[in-house]
């Protein structure tokens, strides 16, 4: 196992049906994004698995050292949550880490996390909608929060532009790719790959008078 696709909402919340029906198995054919995900990763010889918060620790991440973390979900440029499914869940980024962070994530995790979500390597105007406070992206609001908390030894990415959820037959053949809207329809602008942005937590630092005075 090197990567997980984890899914931060909330299994008793009404609309977790709608996010299990487009991630999970029980939805169309046309859905069952973490499904066609797992298995585009399995031809690849990687080695996947879905993990879904369920308010408890878990195996797999309690194990996880190095790899990548996939965090699932619908994003907008500078929004502080994301939403699981159209009309799931809309989780906060703190909220967000905290299930990651409760299903066992070892502050030693010396691996990736990627926001593979839709511009959540994207500014936003603050003003211009109740999701964006500050405007920064939800992988440096992200990066910043599980910093703080002691995950210090990962790093973070977000991405640019609209992410394919599953990979898709395209120039480069069957790949995850960036797409934008123009005149109306979907044009592929490259590989997700391509858009992936490393985020560097910004680091609060205390004053050395501070530490003397023994301030936390």
């Amino acid at each position: 196992m090197n990567k997980i696709l984890f899914m931060p909402y909330d299994p008793n919340n009404n609309s977790i049906v709608v996010t299990r029906m487009e991630y999970g198995d029980k939805g169309p054919e046309i859905m069952r994004k973490n499904f066609k995900v797992i298995e585009h990763e399995l031809s690849l010889g990687h080695a996947p698995i879905a993990v879904w918060y369920n308010g408890r620790k878990q195996p797999f991440v309690q194990s996880f050292t190095t790899g990548q973390i996939y965090i699932r979900g619908h994003g907008m440029p500078g929004f502080i949550s994301i939403e699981g499914g159209r009309g799931g869940e809309r989780v906060h980024y703190e909220d967000v880490a905290k299930r990651l962070i409760s299903s066992g994530l070892p502050k030693s995790y010396q691996g990736d996390i990627k926001c593979f979500i839709c511009h959540s390597a994207e500014s936003g105007k603050p003003g211009t909608d109740p999701e964006i406070t500050d405007g920064q992206p939800f992988a440096k609001s992200l990066a910043d929060y599980l910093y703080s908390k002691g995950y210090k030894a990962c790093r973070y990415f977000g991405y640019l532009g609209s992410v394919d959820s599953f990979a898709k037959e395209g120039s480069a053949g069957k790949e995850y790719y960036v797409r934008t809207i123009e005149n109306g329809k979907q044009v592929e602008l490259g590989k997700a790959s391509q858009a992936c942005i490393e985020f560097h937590p910004t680091i609060e630092m205390r004053s050395f008078w501070q530490r003397i005075a023994g301030w936390r």
